[in-house]
């Protein structure tokens, strides 16, 4: 796949033949999946290369719309994504309030108008205050195709609902959304080791702030350590028992595993969130409930 970054200067110039789907793709959920499968008919069907605009960073945050509390796939991470999926092209376009302001024709004229046919979702939007829709798209005579909302439980399947999900920490009922284990991928980092002296040596991850967050707790975890995959136990919080930390920390107990991999890019799935974090007065009432914790795993979750 070939990565193009613009900026609201530029112009997208192309020779080939190719069909573009439009939109953030946050999360790269069913919704997304869906609208790229059309892409890929499109041009599988007309012989077209297939590529997808995107942004960065998202626009809800330059425009203040949320806090920006992260992404469901940063941007390496949607790269990976889309580079399985088998797209032939990225244009990743940077916005600012200035891209904010431009007129629907100046954006089409700069970011699609090299295009032969484009996909979008029945909602999308383009253009200062989102004046350009669908039927303006239409009007320049590009072939459109539209993809129909998906729905979960009544509501759209969308990064907002997926959102909202993590932070409740309904980590089981997101891989319906996304059609995969919610992730998080982060280098191992020395930590006060004392998981070790307790008897349950931990991975302690580096939390970027790139990912969104999710609701303090311990979960049941996949593992992938280079090619190889394991069962954990991970928590996310503070640590209130012992050695309490103000920024949340995320530490993963892996079973059946006893190597050295520090500074080792470890990647954690998260299957489901067991219990909330808890104090503990006493260390034998901490390493009790872990025993626990792990016996949850075992029995509930296979490789």
């Amino acid at each position: 796949m070939e990565i193009i970054k613009l900026n609201r200067t530029q112009t997208i110039t192309i020779d080939d033949n190719i069909v573009v789907g439009l939109g953030q793709f946050d999360g790269l959920h069913r919704g997304h999946l869906k609208l790229i499968e059309k892409v890929k008919k499109i041009g599988k069907r007309k012989d077209y290369r297939t590529a997808i605009i995107t942004f960065d960073p998202h626009p809800d945050y330059i425009l203040g719309k949320r806090q920006h509390n992260g992404y469901i796939t940063p941007l390496p991470d949607k790269i990976k994504l889309l580079e399985e999926l088998e797209i032939d092209f990225l244009f990743i376009i940077h916005f600012d309030l200035e891209l904010s302001r431009m007129e629907p024709d100046e954006f089409y004229e700069r970011f699609l108008k090299a295009f032969q046919a484009i996909v979008v979702g029945s909602d999308y939007r383009y253009g200062y205050r989102g004046k350009g829709n669908i039927e303006t798209l239409k009007q320049t005579g590009k072939e459109v195709a539209v993809v129909k909302l998906l729905e979960f439980e009544k509501e759209k399947i969308g990064s907002n609902k997926i959102r909202d999900l993590l932070l409740e920490g309904q980590v089981d009922k997101i891989k319906r959304l996304l059609d995969r284990h919610y992730y998080i991928i982060g280098k191992v980092t020395r930590g006060s080791q004392v998981g070790r002296t307790l008897g349950f040596k931990t991975a302690n991850v580096e939390l970027s702030e790139e990912y969104q967050i999710l609701k303090k707790g311990v979960y049941a975890v996949y593992v992938y350590i280079g090619s190889k995959k394991f069962l954990g136990v991970c928590n996310i919080g503070n640590n209130p028992s012992v050695n309490f930390v103000e920024r949340m920390r995320l530490e993963v107990h892996i079973l059946d595993f006893d190597e050295d991999i520090y500074n080792q890019e470890i990647k954690v799935e998260f299957l489901k969130r067991i219990r909330d974090e808890l104090k503990f007065e006493k260390i034998d009432d901490l390493i009790t409930q872990i025993k626990k914790d792990i016996n949850y795993v075992m029995e509930r979750f296979k490789i």
